[in-house]
């Protein structure tokens, strides 16, 4: 069987190194914001080339807290992300802030948002303030640009940025499948947003042995926000300055990332290469790809596009090669979601796409099986 993921030879690169320090753990019972959470913080700020960041619960506390912390006061707060996120991006940004107006922006093929979609949509306030919390009296509304670098790619960060700037909106990144992307221009998933996320479940590129994730920012002031927000809205025990919440990194999980942490170029180095071995020796015309070959992805999740699905997964079946969808169902066909949006390649992608095995530890006996797989799947019942 060749496994979707392969996480228990990350926990053989890293346990030498971990198991003493969690050992120690167990005796001196700091189990919640220890020291090893402030290290793994340093750790994982330094390596997004950002000043601060912020160990919290999992991915989905990381956006409500990261757009929390942005502290938008103003009643009209417009939010636009790519349609084929997960769920999670839209659940945070509601968490924080329930009566925002959601856009989901169509994407291209290629996975990455429509920017001309985007930019269709994005009208600019009568008046941008310096900071969301000091919006200008008579300004119409307040744009939120979420970007979301799904698969691993950073999805046109460079380029959105530039947008946000044209139109007087917000950036935000939700770079949950992206830890250690770049652009092409050298951008650092992470580094461009007023604030940005990166969820940590165990199946990521960066993943703890259970939920966890972090914030990066380069202000000081959404840092303390986020700090505040994670642990009941309070920076001195028992001083509460505003309600907050219970959203702290357990300090097992710390050690567990700041170790692996120090294999991830290694480990997205390995993803890269796997797949460019693959997309090389794949030739098969009911087998599209739709990532790009750029250097700067980390192929979190390697989809492809074929016609028949449900076909193509019972032949992956009858190879014994794990797979999945990512993702079955868009978030606005969710029951909860009462918006009608025009969204026909999202769409379109939703039930054509499929996701192959793809981590650090595939061997060349996984590509020859892959490769043989998937060059004699015939696309017809």
């Amino acid at each position: 069987m060749i496994k979707f993921n392969d996480l228990k030879s990350q926990w053989l690169a890293i346990k030498d190194n971990a198991m003493p320090e969690i050992e120690e753990l167990m005796n001196n019972c700091q189990f919640i914001l220890g020291p090893q959470v402030e290290r793994f913080e340093k750790s994982f700020a330094d390596y997004c080339e950002c000043q601060y960041a912020v160990g919290v619960s999992n991915g989905t506390d990381g956006i409500k807290i990261a757009a929390k912390a942005l502290e938008i006061e103003h009643p009209n707060l417009k939010v636009y992300m790519p349609a084929n996120t997960f769920v999670a991006t839209w659940l945070g940004i509601k968490d924080a802030y329930p009566n925002s107006e959601i856009e989901l922006i169509d994407i291209k093929e290629d996975g990455t948002m429509n920017l001309d979609i985007l930019r269709s949509k994005l009208e600019p306030p009568r008046r941008k303030p310096t900071k969301p919390t000091m919006y200008a009296i008579g300004s119409t509304h307040v744009n939120l640009v979420v970007a979301v670098h799904m698969f691993g790619n950073c999805d046109n960060l460079d380029e959105i940025s530039q947008i946000c700037e044209e139109t007087q909106s917000f950036l935000m990144e939700d770079a949950s499948q992206a830890h250690g992307a770049t652009t092409p221009n050298g951008t650092v998933a992470g580094s461009k947003g007023l604030v940005s996320v990166f969820s940590l479940y165990p199946g990521k590129n960066l993943g703890g042995c259970g939920d966890a994730g972090v914030i990066v920012t380069n202000d000081r002031d959404i840092f303390r926000k986020a700090k505040m927000l994670r642990n009941y809205g309070s920076e001195q025990k028992y001083i509460h300055e505003f309600e907050g919440f219970n959203n702290r990194l357990d300090s097992i999980q710390a050690i567990v990332l700041y170790w692996k942490l120090k294999y991830l170029d290694k480990w997205n180095e390995n993803r890269k290469n796997f797949v460019d071995k693959l997309r090389n020796y794949v030739d098969n015309e009911y087998i599209r790809w739709i990532l790009s070959p750029e250097r700067g992805q980390v192929y979190h999740i390697l989809p492809i596009r074929v016609e028949n699905r449900k076909l193509f997964q019972q032949h992956l079946d009858a190879h014994n090669i794990q797979h999945g969808i990512h993702y079955p169902i868009p978030i606005h066909k969710m029951p909860f979601c009462d918006k009608d949006f025009d969204l026909p390649i999202t769409e379109m992608l939703s039930k054509e796409m499929a996701s192959l095995p793809i981590h650090p530890f595939m061997t060349d006996d996984d590509l020859i099986k892959i490769v043989g797989c998937l060059n004699r799947y015939k696309g017809e019942n």
